[in-house]
């Protein structure tokens, strides 16, 4: 609504695109085409007196709007490049992220996943409030994941094919890979572990993988490992018996 004083009975009017009410003087913005107006109020000549007439300047604002994507909804931590965000609708907003751990400039929206913590988080594009309208808030969820890692070894090595017995891996890290060696060895694809006697001798690398996930590489760790043949021997002399 309008505030007047002094004389009442007066009309309003502006320029085309401005939503105004002849009576009252009241304003519809949302139906108004965005843009600065006068308006004017006039009160009509009587009883001799000439018409009168005031103004006021009014601006509708185009209310922002903006959204914002990036090229995958989740990476890798093994990422050390910035990851760029693609934004459209209003610029010149500010980016944020929470939980904290993300790693992202406030300017640009751009994330380093390898300086951040693994973890979801939700993106904040903000857009402050102006020219009457109020602030605009564009979310989206991103998650940091953390790459796999691993080591294996085996502590006995080297083993003897007299070995009947399985010999276990040591294993750390990331669990659920899959253990695989070249023809000879023979090896548990599930726990790693070797049984020398039914394996031929030789130096085999052992590799354990763990499958991609997500966004991350599959990951390999190996070892060496060597099956040793069991030394044999015979003696024997020319005669059985031999005489003092």
């Amino acid at each position: 609504s309008v505030t007047q004083s002094g004389t009442t009975g007066g009309t309003y009017s502006s320029t085309t695109g401005l939503s105004i009410n002849a009576s009252t003087g009241a304003i519809t913005p949302s139906t108004s085409t965005a843009g600065t107006y006068t308006v004017t109020y006039t009160i009509a000549a009587a009883a001799g007196c000439s018409a009168v007439s005031t103004t006021a300047s009014v601006t509708i604002t185009t209310a922002p709007s903006a959204s914002i994507s990036y090229a995958n909804a989740s990476f890798c931590n093994t990422l050390t490049s910035a990851q760029s965000v693609t934004q459209s609708g209003t610029s010149g907003g500010t980016y944020s992220a929470s939980p904290s751990g993300l790693s992202i400039n406030a300017s640009t929206g751009a994330i380093t996943p390898s300086t951040s913590t693994a973890g979801t988080y939700t993106v904040t594009y903000t857009i402050a409030a102006a020219g009457g309208c109020s602030a605009l808030v564009a979310p989206l969820y991103v998650t940091i994941t953390a790459a796999p890692s691993a080591s294996i070894s085996y502590v006995n090595a080297p083993f003897c094919k007299t070995l009947t017995t399985a010999q276990s891996v040591s294993q750390s890290g990331t669990t659920g890979g899959t253990y695989s060696s070249t023809t000879g060895l023979i090896i548990n694809a599930s726990t790693g572990a070797i049984t020398p006697s039914t394996s031929t001798a030789g130096t085999y690398t052992v590799t354990y993988t763990i499958a991609a996930t997500g966004p991350c590489s599959a990951v390999v760790a190996t070892a060496s490992v060597t099956i040793t043949t069991a030394p044999t021997a015979s003696i024997s002399y020319a005669n059985g018996s031999f005489c003092n």
